[in-house]
């Protein structure tokens, strides 16, 4: 394919061809299955070294202007048409480019519903230190809360990125020790936690 698009911030193995990142969005989209933000789309391109950031801004236009994806209040979906053209061209694309624009997207909706079904307050202590609490809600009703003291504001914004990572894993976790379920052993300087 000719290389028809701006290059800078293009990681070796990108796309420099507007058509390339045209299949790349409708083949994502595919991938998801779902809608997504534009801003997402252009996060996971951009952050993933995939397209440069206003050929990709192009791109999108001219992909809804064309009905190959539809937009509706900053929402990206793919159209059969964009869907057909994915399928049909795909090989156009790498393969590496192709699984991990779909991986980013699907751990993206995946954090996006973490933070939907949990709460995380940090609160500053006099004197030093953070109070982190982190909860899970299930059909809006409190299932779980943790809280703990951490050091600073630093190590609470730490709690909170891991707690967000799989929270549904430390909820099983817990129910798993609190119950007798789990294994808990000692290993070198590592707690290990065998889950039933």
């Amino acid at each position: 394919m000719p290389r028809d698009a701006f290059s800078a911030g293009v990681e070796p193995g990108g796309l420099y061809s507007r058509d390339e990142i045209g299949l790349l969005i409708c083949y994502m989209l595919t991938g998801v299955d779902q809608p997504l933000p534009r801003q997402d789309v252009l996060d996971i391109l951009v952050g993933g070294g995939m397209a440069n950031l206003f050929e990709a801004g192009d791109v999108i236009d001219a992909l809804v202007t064309h009905g190959s994806v539809t937009e509706s209040g900053g929402v990206l979906a793919v159209s059969e048409t964009g869907r057909t053209a994915a399928e049909t061209l795909r090989s156009r694309i790498p393969y590496v480019l192709r699984d991990r624009s779909v991986k980013a997207a699907v751990q993206l909706l995946a954090r996006r519903r973490s933070e939907s079904e949990t709460d995380i307050t940090i609160e500053e202590l006099p004197g030093g230190g953070c109070y982190v609490t982190c909860a899970i809600r299930d059909l809006n009703r409190p299932l779980m809360s943790v809280s703990l003291r951490v050091a600073d504001a630093a190590q609470a914004q730490f709690v909170r990125e891991q707690f967000l990572t799989n929270p549904s894993l430390i909820y099983r976790s817990l129910i798993a020790m609190l119950t007798g379920g789990a294994g808990v052993y000692r290993e070198d300087k590592r707690i290990v936690i065998d889950l039933p």
